[in-house]
């Protein structure tokens, strides 16, 4: 029997691509999941595969309605964020899609702040430290001054989610959620694009701001079918826990990122004391801002999980199967030294190189955790002067077993809740357009 009003979601992660197909009760009935190789840039650093991420889509789009068991009624499209795609006067895409770890030189925003700082209150003003490209608003400035040949032929640029959209649409927009991923874009002070966004002519770039729950009408095969304007993925889940949860909560998204969202906290707290120390701002859907920290938690884990497997002739998959056990446990809070070095994360209490003294990998992987869960912990605290009753763990940490016992350990007055599986990325594109 075929299943009526469904939605199609295209959930575009960092790491794995996935699509969610979701009855009108909001039911999966299909999930979907790869993983799409990268490219690379003009400077042979490593970037974003836009064309197998568009070709991906759209094969799988046309398949799907082609299939009997469902008719696909509405699409959105959910996709990390600091990512921009610029396109030419012909709606071409001008430039490799940057990845936001792009290494540029160290002197290449001096003058951006000597003109627009100080730095410190620069931060406060837009909420998020100087992460260079991962400010992607300040991309442009990096392209128009470093580019140059590139910078003069933009004629629009998008956010990745709402790119995505525009393959099928032919439409532009903006939306806040995208805005405000760390783009650098916004001063929340204001609540307006920044004065360094007008002064350089790059709001001219970006099409209007229109509400997240914007829908586009097309005609597919002589059927009307809703389009949403895509979403920032982890501000997506956001949304999907604020429509069922009005009592106070921290959102863990977890996935490469780990974003920690306290939806609930006043906007005193917003202050440059925490942005210096880690703190960063989202927005909602309404353009509110959303106190946040966050931590490249899931790209160090797999690189750590990586190493240690091979190390220690391990299957890649061999965590997963790892149960829980309390004598481990005691083993691994018995030691007060940190074993590990980070790539990305802050390594002031790390040692040199990694200490890889275990009898097995098991001890090892333990130890890894219980160090992510303390830095965890650490970013916790620059968002909450008090943590509510009830953290919520969505995304690929989700059904890890050891770090949810861990996170709970090193929480034990909060209600952990986590999803086996979840989609609350996906889910909340979903139900925003309908």
């Amino acid at each position: 029997m075929m299943q009526k009003q469904c939605s199609l979601v295209f959930d575009v992660g960092k790491t794995n691509q996935k699509l969610f197909i979701f009855d009108a009760n909001f039911k999966v009935l299909r999930r979907e999941q790869l993983t799409l190789p990268k490219t690379v840039d003009e400077d042979g650093q490593p970037a974003e595969d836009l064309e197998a991420i568009v070709g991906w889509m759209k094969q799988s789009f046309e398949r799907l309605l082609n299939e009997e068991e469902f008719e696909i009624d509405n699409v959105n499209f959910s996709a990390f964020g600091a990512t921009l795609v610029h396109l030419d006067c012909n709606g071409i895409p001008l430039t490799p899609v940057y990845d936001y770890h792009k290494t540029i030189s160290a002197d290449a925003f001096n003058e951006f702040y000597k003109n627009y700082g100080p730095e410190p209150v620069f931060s406060s003003q837009t909420g998020s430290k100087n992460l260079n490209l991962l400010n992607s608003g300040k991309q442009l400035y990096w392209l128009k001054y470093h580019r140059k040949e590139f910078f003069r032929k933009i004629k629009w640029s998008l956010h990745l989610p709402q790119y995505l959209s525009y393959v099928f649409t032919g439409e532009k927009f903006t939306e806040y959620t995208s805005i405000g991923c760390h783009t650098d874009l916004w001063d929340y002070k204001k609540k307006g694009y920044h004065t360094w966004v007008i002064a350089e002519g790059i709001d001219q770039l970006f099409p209007k701001i229109s509400p997240t729950q914007t829908t586009v009408i097309k005609k597919y095969r002589g059927r009307k079918i809703s389009f949403g304007i895509g979403i920032h993925d982890s501000s997506s889940a956001l949304s999907t826990y604020l429509l069922k949860e009005k009592s106070p909560f921290i959102l863990m998204s977890t996935g490469t990122w780990c974003i920690n969202f306290n939806p609930f906290s006043s906007h005193s707290l917003f202050d440059q004391k925490q942005i210096e120390a880690g703190a960063i701002v989202y927005m909602k859907t309404d353009g509110e801002p959303v106190l946040s920290s966050r931590l490249f938690l899931g790209e160090e884990y797999r690189l750590k999980v990586d190493q240690l497997t091979g190390y220690y002739s391990k299957p890649k998959r061999y965590p997963s199967g790892m149960n829980i056990d309390q004598e481990m446990v005691r083993r691994v809070y018995e030691r007060s030294k940190n074993h590990f070095r980070w790539r990305y994360l802050d390594n002031r209490y790390a040692p040199k190189d990694d200490d890889l003294d275990f009898v097995n990998f098991e001890n090892a992987y333990y130890q890894l955790v219980k160090e992510l869960v303390a830095l965890l912990k650490k970013h916790l605290a620059i968002i909450c002067k008090q943590l509510p009753q009830t953290i919520y763990v969505d995304g690929g940490f989700s059904d890890n077993k050891i770090f949810l016992f861990l996170l709970q350990k090193e929480f034990p007055k909060q209600k952990i809740e986590a999803r086996a599986a979840s989609f609350a990325c996906a889910l909340g594109a979903a139900k925003i357009i309908n």
